[in-house]
């Protein structure tokens, strides 16, 4: 490289799409199963909502955040208890 060429970004516009197309690719299946479960209960919109909230029995995170860091198992653990109608 001359003294007047630039090296290329690392990550350019398209990455933060890119990273979030990645992760939702990898819980789809995760997603599913939620949904699955909760359909006999809530609604779709409702679903929606509560994948997207933070959630207490979760100390504070969103379902669909600890579903692409942790997986499914303390997700269904969280809709256990909110289906029964428990508090934390």
């Amino acid at each position: 490289m001359s003294d007047g060429d630039v090296d290329p970004p690392v990550f350019d516009r398209d990455s933060e799409r890119l990273g979030r197309d990645i992760i939702e690719q990898n819980i789809a299946r995760d997603v599913a199963v939620v949904r699955d479960r909760l359909s006999a209960a809530w609604t779709n919109p409702v679903i929606d909502v509560w994948l997207t909230s933070a959630n207490a029995h979760l100390d504070g995170a969103r379902p669909r955040d600890v579903l692409a860091l942790d997986g499914l198992a303390g997700v269904i653990e969280a809709i256990d208890v909110e289906v029964a109608g428990g508090a934390r």
